[in-house]
């Protein structure tokens, strides 16, 4: 279906959402590296989330294949027990959030994320945590050697709490905005939870990395899944069909969601990549018209590349109905 038709409707779907869902909405799709589809590609956004597989997964697998870290095994600075896998599965026991950005200075920050009790034991139960991922942080700072942003290379860039916000407007790839996570702003706009900004073309040359196998051990993060929906780094459909990756994803579809309106979902096997970035956030819409669009727009990209799955076959009627 891919063409002309497949192009309008994919459009039509966006710019029924604009203005209402989002001020500003961006995507692409990719194949094979090949651009498939493209609306408002270079708009910068507050990527939020998506900073978790972009940079930190990343950054973990790279330390894991070079034996800085070990992905069964803990580090120093975390809790008894937890694991890297663990952190990258959402599985280390943590809640999912807590206010931290009057903690004091950058460590102070990490310090108190790490010591925040946690209510499960590592590996007994999925929480989606900022937490997790900021302890997580913390390990591969301290194998690195250096921040985040220091560590971590690629075309997004950091947020800076001291600049104007880059929302809806197409800047020099040298600005940068004010992160709107009140946590990774205390942390300078450099957090392993959130703070990157880039544009949807962007966001797809990065992750598409993981397609071609250029981020290290990326089939074992893929394969590696914990008790949940998370494997590591990445998230995968929900089996009930809430899935923001619409009601019939492909098979071996991985993705990650931001609160501020930002969604990929990729299918590593295919090649595909498709990146929907809002700023939803400067709306007070609350969050089910960005989960209709996102469960829109992304069935649409897979009904046109032909990758959907089978429409589920109806329950049989009982016997002597």
């Amino acid at each position: 279906m891919i063409g002309e038709e497949w192009t309008t409707q994919l459009d039509t779907v966006l710019a029924a959402a604009e203005g209402e869902v989002a001020p500003a909405i961006s995507a692409v799709v990719w194949r094979a590296g090949r651009e498939l589809y493209a609306r408002g590609p270079d708009r910068v956004y507050d990527l939020a989330s998506l900073t978790k597989p972009l940079c930190t997964a990343e950054l973990a697998m790279t330390a894991v294949d070079a034996d800085a870290l070990s992905l069964n095994g803990g580090h120093p600075l975390l809790p008894a027990g937890v694991t890297i896998a663990h952190l990258l599965q959402h599985a280390a026991g943590y809640p999912a959030w807590r206010a931290l950005w009057g903690e004091g200075s950058r460590a102070d920050v990490v310090r108190s994320a790490i010591a925040t009790p946690r209510p499960h034991p590592p590996g007994a139960v999925h929480t989606y945590s900022d937490l997790g991922f900021l302890a997580l942080g913390a390990a591969l700072e301290a194998a690195g050697g250096a921040r985040l942003d220091a560590l971590w290379e690629g075309p997004l860039r950091w947020g800076d709490p001291r600049a104007e916000p880059t929302f809806c407007e197409e800047r020099a790839a040298s600005v940068q905005g004010t992160v709107h996570d009140r946590n990774a702003s205390a942390m300078d706009g450099v957090a392993p939870h959130a703070g990157l900004f880039g544009s949807a073309r962007e966001v797809a040359t990065v992750a598409a990395r993981w397609t071609t196998g250029e981020v290290p051990m990326s089939y074992v993060a893929f394969m590696r899944r914990g008790p949940g929906t998370h494997v590591l780094g990445w998230d995968t459909p929900n089996p009930d069909g809430t899935s923001s990756a619409g009601p019939r994803p492909p098979r071996g579809a991985f993705g990650h969601l931001g609160f501020t309106g930002t969604a990929l979902w990729m299918v590593p096997a295919k090649g595909i990549v498709a990146v929907l970035l809002t700023n939803r956030v400067h709306t007070r819409a609350g969050p089910a018209p960005i989960r209709a669009l996102r469960r829109a727009w992304f069935q649409a990209v897979w009904d046109g590349l032909g990758v959907a799955a089978a429409p589920s076959a109806p329950a049989a009627p009982a016997v002597g109905a």
